[in-house]
């Protein structure tokens, strides 16, 4: 039995109160209406229509049972209208260099949780950045200061950085700095070296491509690691602050889908990095 069509039936005849008003409006003729009521009676075992030659009055099972019918075929009719509404959820292709993911990696988990389905791309900042002009990738944070003519740029976020590194205390001044290569994001890499000289250290570094190979080299003792976050274990540097400065970037109109929305956004994901 066609439960929801035969459910129609019985909303249609507990609203007229008369079988050839209800069949008039479900289009059909007044018999088949009939006896789809009988069978829908006898398949939940209970009466819901007291019937004469003269009327037509609902049994109180039939009254018990009209709201839940009625709610029944409410929620089919939703079910598909959003069936029917539905169109597939645009992919986010979210990019971000690997050196920023132990600090902000948490916003591909947050821009998860509100619907933006993001496929997280790491590139380096220099090579996203051109993939976002390109219309390859929707949105991306890159560390600040990176060349960004023609894309849409939000603020600059920054947050303070430590060296750290195995062995003794103060380790981290004498051993080089294990970072990603120059060419991921030469102008932010200058500006590091500029500021590790102004704290104290060498400002020698140690370019590596992976963050596996940065953290393998500070495991084995060979290089110290910059950490994004609270406080400074480079405590005999002078009052200038280390820094690792970030934004994100968008590309330009002409190559922005229609399935994403740039400017909500860019507004979420600036709320996530403050």
């Amino acid at each position: 039995m066609d439960l929801l069509r035969h459910a129609r039936f019985f909303v249609a005849v507990a609203e007229h109160l008369h079988f050839g008003h209800a069949a008039d409006e479900l289009g059909m003729a007044q018999p088949p209406l009939s006896q789809g009521i009988q069978r829908l009676e006898r398949n939940l075992g209970v009466r819901l229509f007291d019937r004469d030659a003269r009327r037509v009055q609902l049994t109180p099972a039939g009254a018990d049972l009209l709201p839940a019918a009625r709610d029944l075929l409410g929620d089919a009719d939703r079910w598909v209208s959003q069936a029917r509404a539905w169109t597939p959820r645009a992919t986010l292709r979210f990019g971000i260099a690997d050196d920023l993911l132990g600090r902000w990696g948490g916003l591909l988990r947050a821009l998860a949780a509100d619907g933006w389905n993001p496929l997280p791309i790491v590139r380096p900042s220099s090579t996203l950045v051109q993939a976002t002009r390109d219309g390859e990738v929707d949105v991306a944070l890159i560390r600040h200061p990176c060349i960004v003519d023609g894309l849409l740029t939000g603020a600059v976020f920054s947050a303070p950085a430590r060296l750290v590194a195995q062995g003794p205390e103060g380790g981290a001044i004498a051993l080089p700095v294990a970072v990603p290569p120059r060419s991921h994001h030469p102008a932010a890499h200058d500006q590091l070296v500029d500021a590790l000289a102004r704290l104290g250290h060498s400002g020698a570094v140690v370019e590596l491509g992976t963050a596996s190979e940065r953290d393998a080299w500070v495991a084995a003792g060979r290089a110290a690691a910059l950490v994004v976050g609270e406080g400074h274990e480079v405590d005999a540097a002078p009052v200038a602050a280390l820094e690792i400065r970030v934004r994100v970037v968008m590309g330009p109109l002409r190559v922005r889908r229609s399935g994403v929305d740039a400017p909500a956004l860019l507004t979420r994901v600036e709320e996530l990095l403050r």
